[in-house]
């Protein structure tokens, strides 16, 4: 496990990039946070 700021931030950059746009926004979606 990564114990320092840059890695964790490192890290959190990765996996974000393992979401797609419409994964995001369903996401946001279901949360109550539709841009309708």
């Amino acid at each position: 496990a990564t114990r320092t700021v840059d890695g964790l931030w490192n890290t959190i950059g990765r996996i974000i990039g393992t979401f797609t746009p419409a994964e995001c926004a369903n996401y946001f979606a279901a949360a109550g946070y539709d841009a309708d």
